[in-house]
């Protein structure tokens, strides 16, 4: 089968030959009064597929290299691309070009235009782009409205290519808020000294450890506490009280993100989640719906500002640590009027 590469284009000018590869695959575009209209990604598919051969205008035929090279003079990104649209193509899926902000449209395997409604919204990044988290919520907006689920292919620097669904979640747990008796606390350099005789905040709430017949709490626990009135925090001194201004500057000069922090754990635990430390998992948290006692962290999650940006490989290795322990990886955004929590999952199409 041959084509004629015109412009930006490869035209397939034998009607029969051009339904073929139509109905075989829904490669390319139908031209009224027959033939096909296939873009230079298809056109690159099918010669690496030995289906096609192509002519430039003078008859000589064009190398699969030479395709490609007119492919990214055209658009800078079509080496990257590519391999994900083969990749895709090799796994049974019809992929038609999309607008901005994705590559692709996917069709399920079986599916096709006109035939049944896309599976995916497809974008192509190489492991050395930077990931942009106002990129990826304009993204998602876009690809949510129309009800459909967006995928990352991450080509990587050998040419394989590793795909995350990356969605909202909203947060909601099942842990009810403590709406006990003021409770009164010591700080102690990192931490609060409750008695234990406020047993409720460890065995109801999840605040904290006991240790030494005392409940020792975080300074993010603490100033949850005190923010929602149930905590008097006695100075180490014993001259008078921390009010929430000053607790939260002594805990920002031991760490400069703890604002940052402290508004995604309030979110969490306003809707009755149970963020504990995730430190152990390279987050600042790991989250539980329900009592840590009797179920497991379903998410770790990371706080990060608005205008957050980092590397893929940032990304891939916390996804993998992630999966490793049965946890769902999330950046919680915080925005002005409350946090956006992306969930990122490594899957296989």
């Amino acid at each position: 089968m041959v084509g004629l590469l015109k412009d930006k284009k490869v035209i397939v000018e034998d009607e029969k030959e051009g339904n073929r590869l139509y109905n075989k695959g829904y490669f390319g575009k139908p031209i009224s009064g027959g033939g096909l209209e296939l873009n230079l990604l298809e056109a690159i598919y099918l010669i690496e597929a030995q289906r096609l051969e192509v002519k430039d205008q003078d008859g000589e035929y064009i190398q699969r290299e030479t395709l490609m090279d007119r492919a990214v003079e055209i658009d800078e990104r079509s080496d990257v691309i590519y391999p994900v649209y083969r990749d895709m193509r090799l796994r049974g899926y019809v992929l038609k070009k999309a607008s901005d902000p994705v590559d692709f449209r996917v069709f399920p395997r079986g599916g096709g235009p006109g035939k049944t409604p896309t599976k995916y919204w497809l974008k192509a990044n190489l492991e050395t782009d930077t990931f942009s988290i106002n990129k990826i919520e304009e993204m998602y907006e876009v690809i949510n409205k129309l009800k459909k689920k967006m995928i990352v292919g991450l080509l990587d620097l050998e040419g394989d290519v590793t795909y995350y669904k990356i969605s909202t979640l909203v947060v909601n747990g099942k842990v009810k808020n403590y709406h006990g008796k003021k409770i009164e606390g010591i700080l102690h350099g990192y931490k609060c000294i409750i008695d234990e005789s406020n047993s409720m905040l460890y065995d109801d709430q999840f605040f904290g450890n006991i240790i030494d017949n005392n409940i020792e709490i975080s300074l993010l626990e603490s100033l949850y506490l005190l923010d929602h009135g149930y905590l008097e925090l006695k100075k180490e001194s014993n001259k008078g009280h921390f009010n929430f201004k000053e607790l939260k500057e002594y805990a920002s000069k031991k760490d400069d993100n703890f604002m940052l922090k402290y508004n995604i754990y309030k979110h969490l635990r306003d809707n009755e989640m149970v963020p504990k430390t995730g430190f152990k998992y390279g987050t600042a948290f790991r989250c539980y719906k329900g009592d840590p006692d009797h179920h497991h962290a379903e998410f770790i999650i990371e706080p990060v500002p608005e205008d957050f940006t980092t590397s893929w490989y940032n990304i891939s290795k916390s996804v993998r640590v992630a999966h490793s322990v049965k946890k769902t990886f999330i950046y919680a955004r915080q925005k002005d009027d409350e946090p956006v929590y992306f969930r990122i999952k490594r899957v296989t199409p």
